[in-house]
């Protein structure tokens, strides 16, 4: 079997690995109150939002806030959902916010304020870590590098033929250049002396 064989059998199976739309199986469909189709994995800070166009195109949300027919607001910006209110939590938000305004401002802690950002941050990146090892893509990755690795293997293993026809270098005039570079040399050696 030669290498042209051995990769055209292998290449399928490699692409399949690699560029399957096997997470597209988790992808959620929702409509907002406009009718206006959205895509989603999970409605939670950092997940991505897309929205489904008539045609099927699928492109980032544009930012701002955008009402589901369940009553949940999501606020995107890129296209990532950066916050999300639940029905009831957006009135109390709104209440909220007015108490807020008539009471008396507190004090600003910084090293609170650090350490809320810190730990908020910490446990983000945890769960993003946890989402990527739960996924089937990386042993997919893995298996894809594996066959790639033996095809090259099988490369390196084959003897080197001599090719058939001499092709001619447009770049050699029939200049000898071994005595110029012998010069260049020894020149190069008293200058490192």
């Amino acid at each position: 079997m030669n290498i042209s064989e051995i990769v055209g059998a292998k290449l399928p199976e490699i692409k399949k690995l690699l560029f399957s739309e096997t997470t597209e199986e988790a992808f959620v469909d929702a409509k907002l109150v406009d009718g206006t189709i959205i895509r989603y994995e999970s409605l939670e800070i950092g997940s991505a939002l897309s929205v489904v166009g008539e045609d099927g195109e699928i492109v980032a949300a544009p930012d701002g806030q955008h009402e589901l027919e369940s009553g949940e607001v999501v606020r995107t910006e890129e296209g990532v959902i950066v916050e999300v209110l639940e029905p009831e939590a957006e009135e109390e938000a709104e209440e909220e916010k007015e108490e807020e305004m008539s009471a008396e401002v507190p004090a600003f802690d910084a090293d609170a304020f650090k350490l809320d950002i810190m730990n908020s941050v910490a446990t983000l990146i945890q769960s993003e870590v946890e989402k990527f090892a739960k996924n089937d893509k990386v042993s997919d990755i893995e298996k894809a590098v594996s066959l790639m690795t033996d095809i090259v293997e099988k490369m390196a293993a084959t003897p080197k033929e001599e090719p058939s026809k001499k092709v001619a270098n447009p770049f050699n005039k029939g200049t000898d250049y071994s005595e110029l570079a012998a010069k260049i040399s020894a020149v190069m050696q008293k200058q490192n002396k």
